[in-house]
């Protein structure tokens, strides 16, 4: 497993690319954003911290005086990696509906590259998958390069500030909080799942 920080691009972001996918660089940004209903409490504008890296692990702690402590762990366990995210409210402002902005970024990665989102999935039911390209057909969300979905049983966008700032939602409701991308030679699928999802967002290549 090779780690290491992205020192070139904004935000807490490392890479990583996987022994059985030599020349697959992938991308975690973690996270890119926490926000509340009423605004960013850790803004993308932040400056991205130092990471301690180890030989399966990524590590680092961020402390905005007065707002808010966060603090990020990335264990790669073989083939799946687990995101911990923890956070402490050192403001006097109660904070609603909080979520945490997490990217998995795969546009480095040859294989994985899908820029006409022909092979990104969501889960649309129990079971049934339906591309991004395909959600676009049904639903057009408008002109802009990012885009959210809401997530069932979850909030509603309109109650979340990074919605209401960037304002680009789609109909579709995704049936859990997770999405996926097959590789160009259909061998192999990376992913990102969440236990207590939000929103799901896709950005393109």
């Amino acid at each position: 497993m090779r780690i290491w920080q992205e020192t070139k691009l904004p935000h807490q972001t490392i890479g990583f690319e996987m022994p059985d996918l030599p020349g697959q660089p992938f991308r975690l940004v973690v996270p890119e954003l926490i926000s509340d209903y009423g605004g960013a409490l850790f803004p993308w504008a932040h400056p991205s911290p130092e990471w301690e890296i180890a030989e399966k692990s990524a590590r680092c702690l961020i402390e905005i005086r007065g707002t808010i402590r966060m603090s990020a762990e990335v264990l790669f366990c073989g083939q799946k990696i687990d995101i911990v995210v923890s956070v402490t409210n050192l403001s006097e402002r109660i904070w609603e509906k909080v979520n945490l902005f997490t990217c998995f970024a795969y546009y480095t990665a040859p294989l994985f590259n899908d820029p006409d989102l022909v092979r990104t999935y969501f889960p649309v039911a129990a079971g049934r998958w339906k591309s991004v390209a395909d959600l676009f057909v049904e639903h057009d969300p408008g002109d802009g390069p990012y885009t959210f979905f809401p997530v069932r049983h979850g909030p509603v966008l309109s109650d979340l500030w990074v919605c209401r700032a960037i304002n680009q939602n789609h109909s579709q409701e995704v049936f859990w909080g997770t999405a996926c991308v097959a590789s160009s030679c259909s061998q192999r699928v990376a992913g990102m799942i969440s236990a207590r999802p939000r929103v799901c967002f896709q950005q393109p290549s």
